[in-house]
């Protein structure tokens, strides 16, 4: 009966010449450059953190406000 040679015996695979730069390509970090960001959805964090705790110019609180002052006034004209 046949049976294979032991794994030692074998010879391993041939390795791949390495391309002119390659080295220089294996000490890059390419990780920042290509972080995906494109594929989200809505905004990044970047985004988010600038615009956030901002004032609001126009909306509920200037309507509150102008509600607000409006009431004041109309006390002050049926005191007098």
């Amino acid at each position: 009966s046949w049976t294979f040679p032991p794994a030692r015996l074998l010879p391993g695979p041939k390795p791949f010449p390495e391309p002119p730069g390659f080295s220089l390509l294996r000490s890059v970090s390419f990780s920042s450059a290509f972080s995906g960001g494109g594929a989200r959805k809505g905004r990044s964090k970047k985004e988010a953190a600038i615009h956030t705790n901002r004032p609001s110019p126009g909306g509920h609180e200037r309507k509150l406000l102008t509600k607000l002052q409006n009431t004041e006034k109309k006390k002050q004209g049926a005191q007098t």
